[in-house]
C-alpha cells in the first residue's frame, strides 16, 4: 500500500509537471499566434476569411494547442519513460529506450511530410475540380480544419513501422502473418484511412497510398527482429 501511495504521489508530480510545461507553452505560442498563422498559411495564396471575431480568438487557441502539444511532446514521454523505467526489466527497458525516440521521430517525419507535400497537393487537386465553376472562397477555420485533418493522420500513420516492429520484438506478430495476411492489411488500412481523412475520395486515396507504402517498407524490418 505505501509503495503504491509513493506511485501515486509521484504520477501527480509528473502530471503536475507536464500540466504546467503545456500552460506556458501555450501561452508564450498565444503572444505568436499571428506569426504562427501566416506560417502555417503560407502556401495558399488566396485571403482567408473569417465570420467572426469570436472565429480569430479560435484559431489563435487551436494554433497554440497545436504548438503546445507537439513541443510539450518530448518533454512528456520524458516523464513516461522516468515513471516506468523503474519496474522494467533491463532488456525492457533497453527495447522502450529505442522505440520512444523512434516513435516521435516517425511522428514529426509524418507531420512534415502531411504538411509540406501531401495536404497543398490534395488542396490543389480538390480546388482543381470545380475550377471555372465555382468562386472559392475558404474560411480559416475551413482550412486550418483541412491542414489538421490531413497532417495530424499522416503523423500517426507514420508510427506504423514501430509499431510492427515492436509487435514483431515481442513476439506477437511475425513476418510470415504480416505477407500471408497482406491483403487482409490493405483492407484494414483503406478503412483507416476513410476514418482518418475528410469525407471525399481523393484525399482517402492519398491517404490509403502512404498506408500501404509504409506496411511494405515495415517488412524488412520485421524480417531483422
Amino acid at each position: 500500500m505505501f509503495a503504491l501511495s509513493e506511485h501515486l504521489v509521484e504520477f501527480r508530480k509528473r502530471l503536475l509537471a507536464v500540466v504546467i510545461c503545456f500552460f506556458l507553452v501555450f501561452c508564450v505560442s498565444l503572444l505568436f499566434a499571428d506569426q504562427i498563422y501566416q506560417y502555417v498559411t503560407q502556401s495558399f495564396q488566396q485571403k482567408l476569411i473569417v465570420l467572426g471575431p469570436n472565429d480569430i480568438l479560435w484559431i489563435y487557441i487551436r494554433l497554440a494547442s497545436l504548438m503546445a502539444f507537439t513541443i510539450t511532446l518530448p518533454y512528456t514521454v520524458y516523464h513516461i519513460w522516468s515513471f516506468i523505467k523503474p519496474g522494467l526489466k533491463k532488456e525492457e527497458a533497453r527495447a522502450v529506450f529505442v522505440y520512444i525516440p523512434a516513435s516521435f521521430l516517425c511522428f514529426l517525419v509524418g507531420l512534415a511530410f502531411g504538411f509540406y507535400f501531401i495536404t497543398p497537393a490534395l488542396l490543389q487537386v480538390l480546388l482543381g475540380l470545380g475550377e471555372g465553376l465555382f468562386e472559392t472562397q475558404l474560411t480559416a477555420q475551413n482550412y486550418l480544419s483541412f491542414v489538421f485533418q490531413t497532417t495530424l493522420p499522416l503523423a500517426l500513420i507514420f508510427e506504423l513501422p514501430v509499431i510492427i516492429a515492436f509487435l514483431t520484438s515481442i513476439g506477437l506478430i511475425g513476418p510470415e502473418l504480416l505477407i500471408a495476411y497482406r491483403r487482409h492489411a490493405y483492407f484494414i488500412l483503406l478503412v483507416l484511412a476513410v476514418i482518418l481523412t475528410p469525407a471525399d475520395f481523393v484525399s482517402d486515396l492519398a491517404m490509403t497510398a502512404p498506408l500501404i507504402l509504409l506496411y511494405e517498407l515495415s517488412l524488412p524490418s520485421a524480417n531483422t527482429l
